[in-house]
């Protein structure tokens, strides 16, 4: 029972579809949507307008390999339930704890134009992010137990997760003929939040006492009726989602200046030469401020358990076991009985570092590498890139590369834009696996990817007018 709880844990966090722009987007420039990840690199195009809700975003994030759920021992494979599965290997990878993040992002309405040496963006888009860390010995405990002298810290346990709409202004500007720079503010409405904070979380085990140790915060912006007592302890029986109209609702869900933020993007491009341009930008740098609908739940105590004392005239005075048990579960529940308030609170967005470097050989392919660095719930995700783009023809574009992390997990992408008359579609998939092998589980033989952590898709349609640009005029001086 413990390795199937260890099972659905780990199958959970590594195996999450969700959402941000693909990181394998970065170069293809002819695709509007490129220059969400850096603002200083504008479309090539003179006019572009995204087909409302068809451009999605997607993305996730693990520290989790699909080979690590299996392993060979005596010539047969064995998943992380069976009792053969040797957990100190996996352990080592969570070593600061298992981690997923996802992101998703939709675009409501996306429009943008060249004025002269400047180009204009505006987006209004809905985004989700949502994170996750469980700490290593929570694994460590569902596998082993709890022996003497034990010490389970749950601190690093985290989880958050917002949703909000997203009002974007771009603006890039070419500044002279080697160098660009771009800035994108946005206006954050907040839909919904939940974020966790533990201080201190502690079990200590003892062969005459364990100690329990709790400090943590929930904050929450979401439509539910907590009740409290006079002590303000929240009386979970009577918790409900609140009843609201439907102009309320409608209300909420639309962009307005209920649950404010702000964020912000800024990024350059210097072009070294005719062939050789290198780039960097910070994106989604910035917070929201959660004002509706807020509780704070908290719980601060600790409670020292000594065994349970059952001497042996209790059974003839029918005093039950259970009964004592049920004691100290009562004596629990008041120890570390949950205060609600409702207080205002803030969380941040999700930060990206981007450095990137473009070398174009020939009028019509592009090589490309791009370094993203993440921050999120107190942890940094690091991700390489690199990319071949080619673009035979005016109305097609095609991109296929590969993906390298810090923990070694290669995988591959693959992408395409196709023009046909004024309607552009485009298709990107990032972290696509590269090996795969046969697992033989329970006699039955089975093809399954051997390095895969992160996934990232993106699609959607646009309107596109004046397809070439500037930008591809200015390559006609190359030689093939």
């Amino acid at each position: 029972m413990k390795k199937l709880l260890v099972a659905i844990l780990i199958v959970t966090l590594s195996a999450g579809v969700s959402a941000q722009t693909s990181l394998s987007l970065y170069h293809m420039e002819s695709v509007p949507q490129s220059a969400s990840l850096n603002p200083a690199r504008a479309p090539r195009c003179n006019v572009f307008v995204g087909l409302n809700g068809t451009n999605i975003s997607s993305r996730t994030e693990t520290n989790i390999k699909m080979s690590q759920l299996f392993q060979q021992s005596g010539g047969e494979w064995h998943f992380l339930t069976e009792r053969e599965f040797d957990y100190k290997k996996i352990n080592r990878r969570f070593k600061h704890g298992a981690r997923l993040n996802e992101q998703l992002s939709v675009g409501l309405v996306n429009f943008g134009w060249r004025l002269g040496d400047s180009y204009l963006t505006f987006d209004l888009n809905t985004r989700i992010e949502a994170g996750a860390t469980l700490p290593s010995g929570l694994f460590k405990m569902l596998d082993k137990g709890m022996s003497d002298g034990s010490r389970l810290d749950l601190k690093s346990l985290r989880v958050c997760a917002q949703a909000y709409h997203e009002l974007a202004f771009g603006y890039t500007l070419q500044y002279d003929k080697q160098l660009s720079v771009g800035g994108r503010i946005k206006y954050l409405s907040g839909i919904a939040a939940v974020r966790s904070r533990i201080k201190k979380g502690t079990i200590t085990t003892g062969l005459d006492e364990w100690n329990l140790n709790a400090n943590a915060k929930i904050d929450m912006s979401l439509p539910v009726r907590i009740v409290t007592d006079d002590d303000g302890v929240v009386d979970f029986d009577s918790v409900e989602r609140k009843d609201m109209p439907t102009g309320k609702i409608i209300s909420r869900s639309l962009p307005g200046f209920h649950n404010p933020g702000v964020a912000a993007d800024i990024g350059a491009e210097y072009k070294i030469d005719e062939r050789l341009k290198v780039s960097a930008s910070i994106t989604d740098l910035g917070l929201i401020v959660w004002t509706k609908d807020r509780n704070n739940l908290k719980v601060k105590n600790s409670y020292k358990f000594n065994g349970v004392n059952v001497e042996f005239d209790d059974f003839f005075e029918g005093i039950k076991v259970e009964d004592k048990f049920n004691d100290i579960c009562d004596t629990l529940e008041n120890r570390f009985a949950v205060h609600a308030t409702k207080k205002m609170f803030v969380t941040g967005t999700r930060p990206n570092v981007y450095i990137a470097g473009e070398y174009t050989p020939f009028r019509f392919m592009t090589v490309g590498a791009v370094s993203r660095t993440t921050f999120w719930l107190h942890n940094m995700t690091q991700n390489f890139n690199f990319t071949i783009n080619l673009k035979p023809y005016t109305f097609v574009s095609v991109m296929n590369g590969f993906n390298i992390d810090l923990k070694g997990c290669l995988t591959t992408d693959f992408g395409f834009s196709v023009n046909m008359g004024v309607v552009q579609y485009y298709f990107m998939a990032n972290g696509l696996p590269v090996f795969y092998r046969h697992v033989t589980i329970e006699g039955e033989r089975r093809f399954l990817p051997k390095n895969m952590c992160d996934l990232g898709i993106s699609t959607g349609f646009n309107i596109i007018i004046g397809a070439n640009g500037p930008k591809i005029k200015s390559l006609s001086k190359f030689r093939n």
